[in-house]
């Protein structure tokens, strides 16, 4: 096989969607420096699950074949470079909340699509201690990634390799044209800056939201350590009987700081699950870059060639980084086209 030739690459934001298209692109060979300045919120409130379906129509995620077994081998092979389990295996159970949303699933789950993904299961098999009527059912395909460790090792392997820059990037230090940052002359420069992309002068007009979350870390007896609860809000178990309740979607809004209206509304959602007081030890927080049509947006610059974008992954990030990741490097190093659904250019003044 050839080696291929090496281009620069400059990536700005060194968090989910960064740190994925460095491995790719150093994969193939490419030169890659990575700037991060270490301050991402975003991990702070992921709880990394990787989850295929969405529950309140009961339909698979979008490219849900493409991305769920592709992301899973990706995290798997991380394991073995940063000598740390990163992915593992979580039942999802999905607590109906009506006769039709249960019939629904009992459909779907014979459909081919559907079949390697859903299990359902019957009144008299619901386990007694979760308010429901109507039963509950199980995503058999779904995993975790352990978020917090997935960024920390990355900045450490990266920093090790050299390749990490932990600074902030200083937009009047580049220059768009030539693709020059610090005197340093790069063939791609690539914006992964998550929900701080409105202080990118080049891309400040992409409609990346900045989507507080805030979520709870209780102590509990009653739910399970193996599986994930779903009604309302997640019960996600973080072991020693400790959980993550979520989450809140608060659209732009960037302040850091917990409320006790969210608090009351998280311990609210969880009295559809049970009436069992918990124990709040924290309350976590982070912001999420969103986009409306609740898809990433990916592409070059429209008058500047050198510079592209890799943003907005959102909630479902775990699943998707990884596969669009390698998508994005297809686009720069082979000129490959984007799914017309992330595209830069769908927006109007991209286009």
């Amino acid at each position: 096989m050839e080696q291929e030739d090496s281009k620069k690459f400059l990536i700005i934001g060194g968090g989910l969607a960064g740190s994925s298209l460095a491995h790719h692109l150093i994969q193939r060979n490419q030169s890659v420096q990575i700037i991060d300045d270490g301050e991402n919120h975003s991990t702070r409130v992921a709880a990394g699950m990787v989850n295929p379906l969405v529950f309140r129509r009961t339909t698979l995620s979008w490219r849900a074949a493409d991305f769920l077994q592709y992301s899973w081998e990706y995290y798997k092979s991380l394991e073995h470079l940063l000598n740390i389990t990163l992915a593992e295996p979580l039942l999802i159970r999905r607590i109906f909340p009506s006769e039709q949303e249960r019939e629904e699933w009992i459909k779907k789950q014979e459909l081919p699509d559907f079949q390697a993904h859903l299990t359902p299961l019957l009144e008299s098999e619901t386990p007694q201690k979760y308010k429901t009527a109507f039963g509950t059912g199980l995503v058999k395909s779904g995993f975790f990634v352990h978020a917090q460790d997935y960024y920390l090792k990355n900045r450490a392997y990266f920093s090790n390799q050299g390749l990490l820059k932990s600074k902030t990037f200083t937009p009047s230090q580049l220059d768009p044209m030539s693709g020059t940052y610090e005197n340093e002359v790069f063939d791609h420069i690539i914006f992964c800056t998550g929900y701080k992309n409105s202080s990118c002068p080049f891309f400040n007009n992409v409609p990346v939201k900045s989507t507080k979350g805030q979520t709870l870390e209780v102590k509990s007896d009653i739910f399970p350590e193996n599986e994930s609860l779903h009604l309302k809000c997640f019960v996600f178990p973080i072991g020693q009987q400790k959980f993550r309740i979520g989450a809140t979607y608060e659209w732009d809004n960037e302040e850091l700081v917990p409320t006790e209206t969210a608090k009351i509304h998280l311990l609210d959602q969880l009295k559809y699950i049970s009436e069992q007081e918990v124990e709040v030890l924290s309350q976590p927080i982070g912001i999420r870059p969103t986009t409306m049509d609740r898809r990433p947006t990916m592409g070059t610059h429209p008058q500047f060639p050198k510079l592209h974008i890799f943003n907005g992954l959102g909630a479902k990030g775990y699943l998707l980084a990884p596969r669009l990741a390698a998508e994005m490097a297809e686009y720069l190093l082979d000129g490959k086209a984007l799914d017309p659904e992330v595209s830069l250019k769908r927006y109007k003044f991209f286009s």
